[in-house]
C-alpha cells in the first residue's frame, strides 16, 4: 500500500476517535508522498483537540477536522478524498451536498456509482463549491450561466476552490482567500490586537 494512502488510513482512525482523545502526540509522524508529516507545537505540549477545529458544525456530521486532516497538512488532498470515498462508499462526513458536490441542485446520491459522479470535482482534484450571491449592487448582471455540472442558477453562483492548509493563526490574517471564514462571526478578520483572543479559540499547528 502506498505511504500516501496509509496516512489516509491512520488520519481517518486518529479523526474516527476524536470524540473520546483529547490530544494527538506532538511531533506524530504520519508517512505521506514526500516522505514524513508532522505537526508541531511550539510549546512542546500534545496537540488539543478540545479547540473550535473539532467541534461539531451543527447538523451535517462534520467538524473541521473532518476535511482537514494531519496527514494532509491539515489540508485537503484529491487521493486522500478518494481513499475515503472508497472506505465510507462516498459517506464519509466531507461527502455533503451544500459544498462538496459538483452541485446542489438536483443532486442524487442514493447509491455509491451516482455519489462518485456527484462529487466528482472533488474525487478528481480536491475542489470545494463554494455557492455566493451575486453581490447587491454589482456592476455586473448574469445573463445565463453554462456549467457542465448543472449549476444554472443565475442568483447564485457556484466557484470551485481547493481548501488551504490550515496555518498558525499568528501570522496569517484568514483562513480563506477572502476572509469569510476567518473567525466567528465569520466577517471579522484576525488582527494584530485580537490575536490572542481568536489564537485561544483555533488551534495553533
Amino acid at each position: 500500500m502506498k505511504l500516501g494512502r496509509i496516512a489516509a488510513l491512520i488520519a481517518m482512525g486518529l479523526l474516527t476517535t476524536t470524540a473520546r482523545s483529547q490530544s494527538l502526540p506532538n511531533l506524530l509522524p504520519l508517512p505521506n508522498r514526500s516522505g514524513w508529516l508532522e505537526t508541531y507545537n511550539v510549546n512542546n505540549a500534545p496537540i488539543s483537540l478540545t479547540g473550535a477545529f473539532f467541534q461539531s458544525l451543527v447538523t451535517n456530521g462534520r467538524f473541521c477536522a473532518s476535511c482537514h486532516v494531519p496527514s494532509e497538512g491539515w489540508t485537503v488532498s484529491a487521493s486522500g478524498v478518494q481513499l475515503r470515498f472508497l472506505i465510507s462508499q462516498g459517506l464519509d462526513p466531507i461527502f455533503r451536498t451544500n459544498d462538496g458536490s459538483n452541485c446542489d441542485q438536483n443532486i442524487d446520491t442514493s447509491s455509491m456509482q451516482v455519489r462518485r459522479q456527484a462529487y466528482s470535482l472533488l474525487l478528481s482534484r480536491g475542489l470545494i463549491r463554494v455557492a455566493l450571491s451575486v453581490p447587491a449592487g454589482a456592476e455586473f448582471t448574469v445573463q445565463s450561466v453554462s456549467n457542465p455540472y448543472g449549476c444554472s442558477d443565475t442568483s447564485t453562483l457556484s466557484m470551485y476552490r481547493r481548501p488551504l492548509p490550515a496555518t498558525n493563526l499568528e501570522f496569517l490574517s484568514t483562513l480563506m482567500w477572502d476572509g469569510r471564514e476567518s473567525t466567528p462571526p465569520s466577517t471579522q478578520k484576525i488582527t494584530y490586537p485580537n490575536t490572542g483572543q481568536l489564537l485561544a479559540r483555533l488551534p495553533l499547528i
